[in-house]
Order: C-alpha cells, then structure tokens, then sequence
C-alpha cells in the first residue's frame, strides 16, 4: 500500500468521479483506476461499485477513505514536524514590536550563534508575538513591557531582560511653525501631512491614534524615505537611535516628543523553561546596554 494509493482515494471521495480525482492527483484516469483497483486488491475487499457507466464507493470505501485521511494527515504532521525541528536547530528566529531593537540585537545574536541563521520578524502588536514565543516560533521576543504571567506551579512563566530605550522626535524644517519649541506632543502635529514609514511596529498605529487630522504620507522602502525626507519640507519621524546612524540634515531639526506612548524601553522575553540556552546571550545584552540610557 503506498500514499499515492490513499491519495487517490482521497481525491476520488472528495471529487466525486475518476476524470476530476485524476486531475487533482496529476494522473491519468487510467492509472487512477489501476491504483483503486490495486488497493482493493491489497486490502482483499471491494471499494466501490462498478457500473457500465459510473463509479462509486461502497460503505466499506467510506470507512477506508476516513483511514486513509488519517494516515496522510499523520505523514504530512511527520514531515511538518521534523523539518520543523531542523530549521528550530539551526535558526535562532526572534520577533520584535519595533525595528531598532531587531537593528541593536541581531548582530549579537549573529556573533553569539554563529553558524545558525537569525532570522528576525517586525509585528505591530504584541499578540503575535507572545502567541509565537509560546508555540515556539520565536526562540525570544522583545516587547514594550515585561511579561509577569505564572505557569500551573506558580513559577514565572518568562525571563525578562531590560533592552534598550527609545524616544521619539519629529524632524521639521528650520522654518516650520513649530520649530522653535523645545518640546512638542502628537496633538501638535494634528492636520499636518507627515511623511512616515509603515514598517515601524507598534509606532504606527500610536502616530495614527495620537494626531488628529494628519495626512500621512506613506513609504515602504526606508532608502527612499530618506531621500524624500531631505528634499521635502514636510515632517517625519525620528528616534534618538535613527538620529545616531542618520545625520540631521543642516536645514531640520529634531524636536523630542513628549508623549509617553512614544519614550518607551523594549525588554527581551523569553520562556523560563529555555533561559538556560540563552543565558550567554542575556549577559551579552545587559553588558552592551546597561549604560545604554537612550
């Protein structure tokens, strides 16, 4: 008995005729047939009822096509499975709810696992996240807060490692209305056109909650961004780690945003029960950051 067999059986139960099972196998009708015929005569009983003109299954067919449903969903399980657990083997993956904590830990992680890939992921909302670091997806995850949940026993359920922080500034020309403040909010920027990237994490639903009336201008290539953003006179967005790898140009200035939604400091989680593997890896981050009071 082979799975092509069982494929087929599949398909016919699921398409009702021969023609429309074989194209769903990628065979012919006749082989088809032949492989039915061969499974009936490995099981030594009848699958179906054959007629001149049609053919279809016994009720003894209806309970062999249920096994079979159950022995290819297993064997597809195996094989999602164990590929599965050679990628966790030589991939450290780690999913972020902001870009520049996956810019400041992924060269760490590189030099520390050398010879796995690291493989980092951007979402918007923690969810996500927490939902992968669970299921194993992710091996860590950073986020905007530490994690405080228990397991059954009462015993923390994460390792929380303070990560950096960052702060949020608009970058205006000289000459803007607002240029002159030393200090501004979101609301201030409210009817503004900004020009934004929309590949920023959970910084963007905040800039799209907090000011009122704006018209964002989206960009999805940050190379490009940066080059409209030195031609135009609108506004956008910088951090204090985007200002350390980007000069300022001479004609804008960068005001610091004063909402708190915006200074915020990421932590680095991962599940307890896995701290052992990463403990190189934290003692690596709280030795480069731990004067890192962005």
């Amino acid at each position: 008995m082979e799975l092509y067999q069982l494929r087929a059986l599949i398909a016919f139960a699921e398409c009702g005729n021969l023609s429309k099972a074989a194209e769903a196998v990628h065979t012919s009708q006749s082989a088809l047939s032949r492989s039915m015929k061969n499974l009936e005569d490995e099981l030594g009983v009848p699958l179906f009822l054959r007629t001149k003109n049609s053919i279809a299954l016994t009720e003894t067919g209806t309970l062999a096509v249920r096994h079979a449903q159950i022995i290819v969903s297993a064997h597809n399980d195996m094989i999602r499975t164990v590929r599965e657990e050679e990628r966790r083997r030589h991939t450290f993956s780690f999913g972020s709810i902001a870009p520049a904590p996956m810019w400041e830990l992924t060269p760490i992680a590189s030099k520390l696992f050398e010879g796995k890939t690291v493989s980092a992921d951007l979402q918007e909302t923690e969810a996500p996240l927490i939902r992968g670091l669970t299921e194993g997806s992710y091996n860590l995850v950073i986020l905007l807060r530490p994690l405080g949940e228990t397991d059954s026993g009462g015993k923390p359920r994460y390792r929380n490692i303070p990560f950096i922080r960052e702060n949020l500034f608009v970058l205006l020309p000289s000459t803007h209305r607002l240029a002159k403040r030393k200090q501004l909010q979101l609301k201030d920027l409210a009817g503004e056109k900004i020009l934004i990237h929309n590949k920023i994490g959970f910084w963007y639903s905040v800039c799209k909650r907090k000011i009122p009336g704006a018209v964002f201008l989206e960009q999805s290539e940050l190379s490009a961004l940066r080059e409209i953003v030195s031609a135009s006179d609108l506004p956008s967005f910088r951090t204090n780690v985007t200002n350390s790898l980007d000069s300022i140009p001479s004609d804008k200035i960068a005001i610091r945003l004063s909402d708190p939604e915006v200074n915020v400091r990421f932590w680095c989680i991962c599940l307890t029960k896995k701290e052992a593997e990463y403990i190189d890896l934290f003692r690596l981050i709280e030795h480069s950051f731990q004067d890192y009071n962005l």
